[in-house]
């Protein structure tokens, strides 16, 4: 982990990312960096939604941006996050809570909301430590989103599909008994379209098997 960056650090970090061709990589690496910013100064970023799957795929679903939410005792302000972003060189800002940086989007959000029981699934990489929702939790909750919020969406029930297909088809750690227990609950309420979607998924592995 880089620890009390300087700025000769983070220019040196960000000219790896720029250097990076597969997008994906250079993704990670940037959640990475934007991670261990906050992380210095006291913040506990969780990588979330699309942008999860996209790390725990490997790119077979691509989010377009990477998503921040906020874990730990206290959210950074809109200053403080002004402030930490701004040492990213080149960062520019986009409304109230996006920035462009090295040709990507990050988005820093607000609070975590996580009815997980197991803790955040840490990846390490060149640039330090990305912290992602669980699998369990990114699963109820693409379901509820591609098939019970406001009726069939076609982007969330592809990146449903996506990361079950890693889970059914790429042994992607899932403890299947959490993400139903998950999916049960009152917030999801899609415990039977997460079991449909799965057999659903099974069937399409077989068949190109």
């Amino acid at each position: 982990m880089l620890a009390g960056m300087e700025a000769a650090q983070v220019q040196s970090a960000l000219q790896l990312i720029e250097s990076e061709s597969d997008l994906n990589s250079r993704a990670l690496l940037l959640a990475a960096l934007v991670s261990e910013l906050f992380r210095e100064q006291g913040f506990e970023p969780v990588i979330v939604g699309g942008s999860a799957i996209e790390f725990y795929t490997d790119g077979a679903y691509m989010s377009g941006d990477t998503d921040i939410c906020w874990s730990g005792s206290r959210n950074p302000t809109p200053a403080e996050r002004g402030e930490i972003m701004s040492h990213i060189p080149g960062s520019k800002r986009k409304g109230t809570r996006s920035w462009a940086i090295a040709g990507l989007w990050v988005d820093l959000l607000g609070e975590l909301s996580s009815y997980g029981k197991s803790s955040h699934f840490s990846m390490r990489t060149p640039l330090g430590q990305v912290v992602l929702l669980t699998v369990e939790e990114l699963l109820a909750e693409r379901v509820f989103a591609a098939r019970k919020w406001t009726g069939f969406n076609a982007d969330d029930e592809q990146c449903a599909r996506k990361l079950l297909a890693c889970v059914l088809g790429q042994g992607l750690p899932c403890d299947w008994a959490e993400a139903r227990r998950i999916a049960a609950l009152p917030a999801y309420r899609c415990a039977d379209e997460l079991e449909d979607m799965r057999r659903e998924v099974e069937t399409e592995l077989a068949s190109d098997g």
